[in-house]
């Protein structure tokens, strides 16, 4: 993703598959934060969450199109995973925002939610002791 910075969000429009994680972790190592986005979601609602959560970037699955209106990057998630790999070493704060989640929207215009590394890292832990 070059060109991105520390706490750039990055959209991920797919279907749920192995390139999908792919994406989302390379997201993460960049120190980016990632907005997955339901590639059977409305062309409307994508094209919303895009402008709203600021993406500049947008990974996407082969198969599937970006909305008209988005301006920022696209690239085949297929295409930067198969890509030279770099190493690469950002650091991350656990105040850093780890990804942005929307809601349903049943109430009007769906909402971002933030998420911190921090309540990431404790999600995970709760989810492993459940």
């Amino acid at each position: 993703f070059s060109g991105t910075k520390q706490g750039d969000r990055i959209g991920i429009l797919t279907r749920p598959s192995l390139e999908m994680t792919a994406a989302v972790l390379g997201v993460l190592k960049a120190g980016a934060a990632f907005v997955p986005i339901d590639a059977d979601y409305p062309a409307q609602r994508i094209a919303y969450m895009l402008e709203d959560c600021g993406a500049e970037v947008l990974l996407i699955q082969k198969g599937l199109t970006a909305p008209p209106s988005f301006t920022g990057h696209t690239l085949f998630i297929e295409e930067a995973v198969e890509g030279e790999a770099h190493e690469i070493h950002v650091p991350v704060k656990p105040t850093d925002l780890a990804y942005m989640i929307y809601t349903s929207g049943t109430t009007g215009q769906p909402k971002g939610v933030m998420v911190e590394h921090q309540s990431l890292v404790n999600l995970a832990y709760w989810h492993n002791d459940a």
